[in-house]
C-alpha cells in the first residue's frame, strides 16, 4: 500500500512537472516570437542593446531579491500552521526589494554606458529598471503560490508572463515606441501582468497580502535567503555574462545575433526549469532529509527530454535562424549547436540546485555558481576575441559543466545518493512515454 501511495506522488508529481514544462515551453515559445518580432522591426544592433537592458534588470532584480523568492517557498512549506501570519510579513519584504531593485539599475548607468552600450541610453536603462521591479514581484507572487501548494495556478501565470509580454511587446514596437526601451518595457510589462494575477489569485485564496514589517522575521529571511541568493545571482551571471561580454569585447551586431542564439537554445531547458521549480518545494516537505528517490527520478527524465530536444533544435535551427529571424542571423548557427549541447549539463545542474536548496544546503548551491562565474568570466575573456560567439557558447559549454561536476560531488556529500541513479535507463523512457500519454489525456490518478 505504502508503495502504490509513493508511485502515484511519483505519477503526480511527474504530471505536475509535464504540464509545468509545458507552460514554459508555450511561455519560451511566445518569446520566442518577440525574438522574431524585435529582430524584424529593430536593427540588430538594437536588438544587441535591447539585450544588455534586460540583462541589468534581471541582475538587478537577483541583487534586490536578497533570496527572498527561496525563503517563501522554504518558510511556507517548513511553517505550514504559520502561512496566514507568514504571508503578509513576506509581502512587506517584496515591496521593499521592488524598489531597491529600481535603485540598482539606476546606479549601474555608469557602467552601462561607458563600458557596454557606449552611448547614454536613460529611456532604455528605466525601461530595465521597471523590469528589474517586475521580475521581483512575479519571482515572490511564484513563490507564494508554490509555498501554498498551489502549482496549477503557478503554470497559468507562467503562461501569462509569456503571452502578456509578446503582446505589449507587439503593441509598442508596432507603435508608440520601436526602440530597444520598447522591447524592454513590454517584457516587463508581461511580467508584470503574470505578477498581478498571481498576487490576485493568492489573495482570492484568503490569505492576507496586507504588508506587515516584523524586525526579527525579516532577518530569518534574509539570513536563510541570502545565502541561496548569492548562488542564484552567480547563477545567472555563470549563464548569462556573456551577453555583456560579447557587446563589450565585440560589437551590439554579434551581440544581437547571440542573444537569437541563446534564446533559441532556452527552449530545450525549460523541462529542467520547471522539475527544478517543483523539486525545490517536494524536497523541502519531505519527511527523510535523505530521501533522492524522486530527484534522481527527475533528473533522469529531465537529461532525456532535453537531450531529445536539443537534438531537433540542432537539426533545424539553422532554417529556423534565416527563415523566422533573418538572413543575417543565420551567423548564428555555430554558437546554437554549442549552446544546445550545453544545456545537457545545465539541466543537470538546475536539478541538483533546486533538490540541495530544499535540502536547507544553498551555500552549496552559491559555491558551484561562483565557480561558474570564474570559469565564464576567464573563459569568455581569451575565447570571445579569438572565436567571437562561438567562443562565448564554447565558455559556457565548459563553464556549465565545471559547476555540475561541483554540485554533483556536493549532492553525493549531503545525501550519500549514488550518482549513477541520476543516468537514464530504457525503462525511463517507457515511464516517459507512459507520463506524456496520461498528461495527454489528463487521466492521471493523482493530478495534485
Amino acid at each position: 500500500m505504502a508503495l502504490t501511495r509513493a508511485r502515484g506522488r511519483g505519477r503526480g508529481f511527474a504530471t505536475n512537472v509535464m504540464f509545468l514544462a509545458a507552460a514554459r515551453v508555450s511561455t519560451v515559445a511566445a518569446f520566442f516570437a518577440v525574438s522574431v518580432v524585435a529582430a524584424r522591426l529593430l536593427p540588430a544592433e538594437s536588438v544587441g542593446s535591447a539585450a544588455v537592458g534586460q540583462t541589468v534588470g534581471m541582475i538587478a532584480a537577483l541583487i534586490a531579491n536578497g533570496g527572498l523568492n527561496i525563503a517563501t517557498i522554504y518558510f511556507l512549506q517548513q511553517r505550514p500552521d504559520e502561512q496566514d501570519s507568514i504571508v503578509p510579513r513576506l509581502t512587506a519584504l517584496a515591496i521593499a526589494a521592488c524598489a531597491a531593485a529600481v535603485l540598482v539599475v539606476l546606479a549601474s548607468a555608469p557602467v552601462v554606458f561607458g563600458l557596454v552600450v557606449g552611448q547614454a541610453a536613460w529611456p532604455l536603462l528605466i525601461s530595465a529598471a521597471i523590469m528589474g521591479a517586475a521580475m521581483i514581484a512575479f519571482e515572490f507572487s511564484g513563490a507564494l503560490l508554490l509555498g501554498l501548494g498551489r502549482p496549477g495556478s503557478f503554470t497559468l501565470i507562467e503562461l501569462v508572463r509569456g503571452w502578456g509580454s509578446l503582446l505589449a511587446v507587439g503593441v509598442l514596437l508596432l507603435g508608440p515606441w520601436q526602440a530597444d526601451g520598447g522591447l524592454v518595457l513590454g517584457l516587463a510589462l508581461g511580467y508584470a501582468a503574470a505578477a498581478a494575477m498571481g498576487i490576485v489569485w493568492t489573495d482570492r485564496g484568503r490569505t492576507s497580502l496586507m504588508p506587515r514589517y516584523d524586525r526579527r522575521f525579516s532577518g530569518e529571511v534574509l539570513s536563510f535567503g541570502l545565502r541561496g541568493q548569492v548562488g542564484n545571482i552567480f547563477q545567472f551571471l555563470g549563464v548569462r555574462l556573456d551577453l555583456l561580454l560579447v557587446p563589450a569585447l565585440l560589437d551590439l551586431r554579434a551581440a544581437g545575433i547571440y542573444f537569437v542564439a541563446v534564446r533559441m537554445s532556452d527552449v530545450v531547458g525549460q523541462a529542467a526549469t520547471a522539475a527544478s521549480s517543483l523539486i525545490f518545494p517536494h524536497v523541502a516537505a519531505q519527511q527523510d532529509r535523505r530521501a533522492t528517490r524522486m530527484t534522481e527520478r527527475a533528473t533522469r527524465t529531465i537529461l532525456l527530454i532535453v537531450a531529445g530536444s536539443a537534438l531537433l533544435l540542432a537539426l533545424t535551427g539553422e532554417f529556423l535562424l534565416q527563415v523566422a529571424f533573418g538572413p543575417v542571423y543565420r551567423a548564428g548557427t555555430s554558437a546554437l549547436l554549442v549552446l544546445l549541447l550545453a544545456t545537457l549539463p545545465l539541466a543537470v545542474g538546475r536539478v541538483l540546485a533546486a533538490d540541495l536548496k530544499g535540502r536547507g544546503r544553498p551555500g552549496l548551491v552559491s559555491g558551484s555558481a561562483l565557480v561558474a562565474v570564474i570559469a565564464t568570466v576567464s573563459l569568455d575573456l581569451v575565447l570571445i576575441p579569438a572565436w567571437g560567439i562561438v567562443g562565448a557558447a564554447a565558455a559556457s559549454l565548459a563553464a556549465y559543466g565545471l559547476s555540475t561536476v561541483v554540485l554533483l560531488l556536493a549532492y553525493r556529500h549531503v545525501t550519500r545518493g549514488r550518482l549513477l541513479a541520476l543516468v537514464p535507463r530504457p525503462s525511463d523512457v517507457r515511464d516517459l512515454v507512459a507520463t506524456i500519454q496520461r498528461s495527454l489525456a489528463r487521466r492521471d490518478p493523482d493530478p495534485t
